[in-house]
């Protein structure tokens, strides 16, 4: 009796570990399943993740080669510009220092011509000294010339006065003889007309 107690209670005790045993496999098959799904959103959730991280490089990487193309534009254009400034700023470096050498050789040239020109006007200032001192000169020797030039005239004045004055003497007596001789005419004529008057009036008389 008691042996078959404890083989009924071991069977069942058996049976009670099966169910525990079947009910924990398939717990535990649950418990898998449950996490191979989430294991599995979480892998796609991944998956979606790395996708959006790649897409994000890629574009990033499209940028950064973007950018760095610009930049490397921008940066010849920098280093284009820089050197046709500084290509430009020795230019007018070279102008600068041609427009000096220019204005340096005008300078000598004027200053050489100035000198030129002082020693030219002692030249001519000399020539003019010399051509007074000539002119003078002949002043001097044609001078005794003019005076009796100028001599000759008033000689020829002097004359003409003493002449004048002899002159008018002369032509006073002649003035006062005409009168004279006029009166003297007309007395002649008078007496003349008188006595044929005298003639004419006697024969009247003897009638």
């Amino acid at each position: 009796m008691a042996a078959s107690k404890v083989k009924d209670t071991v069977e069942e005790l058996q049976a009670q570990i099966r169910k525990l045993a079947e009910r924990f496999d398939k717990e535990r098959e649950k418990q898998i399943s449950q996490l191979e799904k989430q294991l599995e959103k979480v892998r796609d959730r991944l998956n979606q993740e790395m996708k959006r991280q790649r897409e994000y490089f890629a574009k990033v990487e499209k940028l950064q080669a973007e950018y760095r193309d610009r930049a490397t534009a921008t940066v010849k254009k920098q280093i284009e510009r820089a050197r046709k400034a500084a290509e430009d700023a020795r230019k007018q470096v070279e102008a600068s220092e041609g427009r000096k050498r220019i204005l340096e050789t005008e300078v000598r040239v004027l200053k050489a011509t100035a000198k030129q020109a002082h020693s030219l006007s002692r030249v001519i200032g000399q020539y003019e000294k010399d051509l007074e001192k000539r002119a003078k000169e002949i002043e001097r020797k044609v001078a005794p010339k003019k005076a009796a030039a100028k001599k000759a005239p008033a000689k020829k004045k002097a004359a003409a006065k003493k002449a004048a004055t002899r002159k008018a003497p002369a032509k006073k007596a002649a003035a006062k003889k005409a009168p004279a001789k006029k009166a003297a005419t007309k007395k002649k004529a008078v007496a003349k007309r008188a006595p044929a008057k005298k003639k004419a009036a006697a024969p009247s008389s003897g009638n």
